[in-house]
């Protein structure tokens, strides 16, 4: 079966062609030679695949190991496998199920991979003393990972009981009053290319937070672009993660049908209504990513970046000692300086305010510099891949319901008892 593999060999010297993110092209290490890729059709529009066959068939090698199916640009009997690094073995099941409807070409080479993560340290304030210095980069692999990409419009109507606020003194107490309305909503909007991770290899959470993705670099499929890296076909079809995507729609969809409902009133809330799909269709795409491991102190910290943007995520040690060491110093600064300017200004040694602003400032901040350490987390938005034109979001009914009030005691009235 090993004569049905796409090999991409040099014109000038026959030498094996490798696909240069830097460049764009397929270069030959040997003789120095470069060649545009020139596009192999269209992008796929996807839609429904069980019927969609290959139009020429992809080589598959399988990992013996855990299983994973690679496509790749085959130069030697030996290709290592991107998940669990073993010797993956050709088999005779050269074939592909379905073929990718694009991919996006890496942008970033290998070697400037280790720059991009000291970036990514550069202000990581918690991490330990020496981990810079002293972590290694191991087991660094370019994969072309499968996603299904969902486009969708979501529409339905949507009921919220929405107050204005009016605040006054009545005798001896504040008072809120609030008008109620009956506020309902016609509500339309569309997503493009929200993506699903499609490999049970990957994290998910480790995949979603390398996005966003520019799909203006969307090319139409070619093996030329493997040519030096792997591509892993998909193992979770479109319907087993469908849920994931439509989920972040749905949660991006009521919040700006949410806000745009809020809109002239003091609060807002939602009681009844559904937000229903239609329109949905899915495309199979190879996104590039690389995955690597990060070990300190004889562990690994699994870690990926985004081939395309540079972006680099990845678990962390744990640093509780130094943000309670952290919030120790902002605690220390900023009750020294509330207390300076207390006392310049009313000529008097307190305490009491300056420790509460203490408190307050110095666990905020201690709470932004920890979660700037948190890269790693699940997406629960697809906001990047909502189409801004497509809100549409229709007045149908503003109607006053109600008076509710709140009354409180007036301060000043409770200190005289």
């Amino acid at each position: 079966m090993s004569d049905k593999l796409s090999e991409q060999k040099c014109p000038a010297c026959g030498a094996p062609l490798r696909f240069d993110p830097i460049s764009g092209k397929s270069v030959c290490d040997f003789c120095g030679s470069s060649f545009d890729i020139a596009d192999e059709g269209e992008i796929g529009e996807g839609g429904s695949r069980k019927d969609q066959a290959l139009s020429e068939e992809l080589p598959i090698y399988n990992c013996e190991s855990c299983g994973a199916e690679i496509i790749t640009e085959a130069v030697s009997a030996s290709v290592q496998c991107p998940y669990c690094g073993n010797n993956i073995v050709l088999t005779e099941k050269i074939e592909g199920g379905l073929r990718p409807d694009g991919l996006i070409p890496f942008r970033f080479d290998k070697s400037q991979l280790p720059d991009e993560v000291r970036k990514f340290y550069k202000n990581k304030w918690l991490l330990p003393r020496r981990f810079f210095s002293e972590s290694s980069l191991e087991d660094v692999t370019g994969v072309y990972v499968p996603f299904w990409l969902f486009d969708e419009q979501l529409s339905g109507r949507l009921n919220y009981d929405c107050w204005k606020d009016r605040s006054y003194r009545d005798g001896d107490y504040d008072v809120t009053e609030h008008k109620h309305y009956d506020v309902v909503r016609d509500v339309s909007m569309s997503f493009e290319n929200v993506p699903a991770n499609a490999s049970v290899r990957l994290d998910d959470k480790l995949m979603e937070s390398v996005e966003p993705f520019d799909y203006s670099g969307l090319k139409p499929f070619g093996m030329s672009y493997l040519s030096g890296f792997c591509a892993e076909r998909f193992d979770k079809g479109a319907d087993e993660v469908k849920t994931r995507a439509e989920q972040r729609m749905e949660s991006t969809a009521y919040s700006v049908s949410d806000d745009r409902a809020r809109s002239g009133y003091t609060g807002c809330r939602r009681e009844s209504g559904k937000l229903g799909a239609k329109g949905d269709k899915s495309r199979y795409m190879l996104l590039p990513v690389y995955t690597f491991g990060v070990k300190w102190k004889d562990k690994r910290y699994d870690f990926a970046m985004n081939g395309q943007t540079g972006k680099v995520v990845g678990e962390l040690p744990p640093y509780g000692g130094k943000a309670a060491l952290l919030w120790l110093a902002a605690f220390a600064v900023t009750f020294g300086v509330s207390f300076l300017l207390g006392w310049l200004i009313s000529g008097e040694a307190r305490f009491g305010l300056p420790l509460i602003i203490a408190g307050i400032v110095s666990l905020i901040f201690t709470l932004i510099v920890a979660s700037n350490m948190r890269t790693v987390r699940s997406a629960s938005s697809a906001g990047n891949y909502l189409v801004g034109d497509s809100v549409k979001v229709v007045k149908i009914a503003d109607r006053f319901t109600r008076t509710t009030e709140d009354r409180t005691l007036n301060p000043e009235k409770n200190a005289r008892g």
